[in-house]
Parts: C-alpha cells; structure tokens; sequence
C-alpha cells in the first residue's frame, strides 16, 4: 500500500477502529459458534462484537481452512475490510515444548539453539497445511 492510500485509509477510521488494530485476542473466539454471545475473556476485556470485528490480530489460529474461515468472517464484518493478522506463540516451540531460550542460550550450544530452532519451524510449516 502506498503512503497515499494509507493515510486516506487512515483518515477514514473512527478513533475506535484505530485502537482496535492495537488490540490482539485468542483465536478461539472467531471459532465459536455464536460469537455475537460476550462472555468469559472477551466479557471481561469488555470488548463489545462491533469492537471485536476491529482488532487487528489475533493469536494461535492453527490450519488453512480455520484461518480462511476466520478471515472471511472479519472481512465481512469489518467496515473497511482490513485484514487480520494471524500470530503464532513459537518461542519455546511448536508442538514440541523445547528450553525457553534463556535456558538454551545458558547451554553455550549454538548447535543445540539452531536444531531447536529448526524443528519449531519445521513444525510450524508443516502444521500452516496440515490442520
């Protein structure tokens, strides 16, 4: 996107809009069956549906088809249309749980962090088509 359409995409936002692409929440909340329904987490954020259909990422959303899914669903709820971002939790890992990397940079291993490295990238590959 060029500065031009940016910042006119900017000038269309409410303030409201804009906050809401600071705000990240837990994936599992667009993979409810009826996420008009505020409760638990999203209750306690106090974040309303309108408000919900402004954030601008959501965390641990695993597997094209959910994602897609996701996706269309914001898209169109969203005024503007602006996409989500999708984030992924892979510090310590993937599916396997590995050293925090505090505990493998005190191994003095640098051999020891790529191979872990590796593998949670690995892992987070081959996971974006499997699931």
């Amino acid at each position: 996107m060029k500065d031009k359409e940016l910042n006119k995409l900017l000038r269309q936002m409410t303030l409201e809009e804009k906050i809401g692409q600071l705000v990240q929440v837990a994936g599992e909340v667009f993979l409810m069956d009826n996420v008009e329904v505020t409760t638990g987490p999203l209750k306690n954020l106090g974040l309303s549906n309108e408000m919900l259909y402004n954030v601008g990422s959501i965390l641990n959303i695993i597997g094209t088809e959910k994602i897609r899914k996701v996706q269309e669903e914001y898209l169109s709820k969203n005024r503007l249309k602006i996409p989500l971002l999708f984030m992924a939790d892979i510090i310590n890992g993937y599916k396997t749980v590995l050293p925090i990397p505090l505990a493998q940079g005190c191994s003095w291993d640098s051999n020891v962090v790529y191979e872990c490295t590796k593998l949670a990238v690995k892992e987070a590959k081959v996971a974006r088509s499997k699931y």
